[in-house]
């Protein structure tokens, strides 16, 4: 037998998981749209980092911010191909390039990822 109050605990979180499905929605077209601008930023000036760098920014900007996986795996992966791109890109390791392009990556990464919560509780009591 279900108690008033499981079931207001239920309407509760029925109404949370649609709030998130909203947020989710949302952010399936932002996430895009953002991912391509900053690569126009941070790629290293040459077409493969530009097309991989926006596969990159998408790929971890939907796996932190929707799937909600750890942000440190994350910022692993971005350091990983930031140094890859780089000695690619130039032949040689450039601290400025790697600095502007992994800061870049990195700030974005971290608002979608620790603001996501924010976002959900926004919603909530919108």
């Amino acid at each position: 037998m279900v108690t008033p109050d499981q079931k207001e605990m239920f309407d509760t979180l029925g109404k949370q998981q649609q709030h998130q499905h909203q947020v989710d929605r949302v952010l399936k077209v932002v996430l895009p749209i953002v991912a391509f601008l900053l690569t126009v930023i941070c790629a290293n000036l040459n077409v493969w980092s530009t097309i991989f760098t926006f596969v990159i920014l998408w790929i971890a900007f939907y796996a932190t911010a929707i799937k909600r996986l750890p942000l440190w795996h994350w910022v692993i992966v971005l350091v990983l191909y930031c140094l890859g791109d780089n000695i690619l890109s130039y032949g040689a390791f450039v601290i400025s390039a790697f600095n502007r392009q992994f800061g870049t990556m990195f700030i974005f990464l971290g608002i979608f990822a620790i603001g996501r919560p924010y976002f959900d509780r926004w919603l909530l009591k919108r």
